[in-house]
This record gives C-alpha cells, structure tokens and sequence, in this order.
C-alpha cells in the first residue's frame, strides 16, 4: 500500500517535513494463519516382522486430541490413546490420527524511494518477520518406541527477525 502523502497525493505538506522525507512511503504485511498437517502415529520399530517399515501401533480407544489450551510441547497429544502392537502383528491405528499445530504468523514491512536522477532510485527498505513473535511449533513425535513420544522439540518458523536494507536501482 502506498501512503497517500509526498507531491501529487492527497497529503502534500505535513508540518514542514520536506517532501523528499514524505512522499514515496509504502506498507506491505503477510498475515498467515493455517491449521497444522496431518500425522501419522508409527510404531517406531519393524514389530511385525514384515521388512514393510515401521508399522502403525494399536489404539486403545481413549481420545488422542488434547483440548487446544492443554496442549503443551512436553504433551501435544494424549499418549495414552496409543500402545505397541503384540509381536509379529500389525497395529490397528489409521493414518493421519493427529493434527500438528498449526502456524500463526504476520510479516511486515515498509520502504522509502529516493529519487537520485532519471532511472535511478535509492530504496530504504526495513523489513519484520514474525512480529508478534509468536512460537509456531512443529511436529510431534509420532512414534511410540521413542522417548520423544507427544513432545515438539522444532519449531517450523523463525522467532521474531528485523532487518534493514538499501537498494540501488538503475
């Protein structure tokens, strides 16, 4: 978005500020806000003994969502909705049993254009991402025999970044 100040806008002079300082101001934001992937819970381990991969575990048939506010990365889901297959069986758990978390996230930025001489610009740039510096975790740990088992330990975006930049344009 272009602000509407600088010569030939709506707002020409304000409070004496040159026009070089006001005019040529734009804003630009990404906000994204998406619900999280599908995962599968895995046993972890070849318990079948199928050479297949990893096999699925048994579900025992307790709730596997946790409500969002409980939700923890030392426990996302409920780890108790899953056991281990018995020896040389496959288990009865589906794919894509959980959801992961999903991602909250505003980018944002602004820049100045300076008019150096025909076909000739300096552009002041700064730039925000993730401004609210919210966490946006990772996937859990989908697999059973694993110590990690319900906990996120990643997450998939950065913390807050700021950064400043000039451009030359010819």
């Amino acid at each position: 978005y272009e602000l509407p100040f600088g010569r030939g806008k709506r707002f020409v002079n304000i409070g004496g500020i040159p026009n070089a300082l006001v005019g040529g101001w734009q804003l630009g934001s990404i906000i994204t806000l998406q619900t999280g992937f599908p995962v599968t819970v895995v046993s972890g381990a070849d318990i079948s003994n199928t050479a297949i991969g990893t096999d699925r575990p048994n579900a025992t048939g307790a709730a596997v969502a946790i409500p969002r506010g409980q939700q923890d990365p030392e426990l996302f889901f409920n780890t108790g909705a899953f056991v281990l297959q018995p020896a040389g069986t496959l288990g009865n758990v589906g794919r894509n049993t959980l959801v992961g978390p999903g991602i909250m996230n505003w980018d944002f930025s602004t820049l100045k254009d300076f008019r150096i001489r025909e076909g000739q610009e300096l552009q002041f740039r700064f730039e925000a991402f993730n401004v609210s510096n919210h966490p946006n975790r990772g996937l859990p740990d989908a697999a059973r025999s694993s110590p990690g088992f319900g906990k996120v330990r990643i997450t998939r975006t950065d913390m807050r970044d700021l950064q400043f930049g000039l451009k030359f344009v010819f």
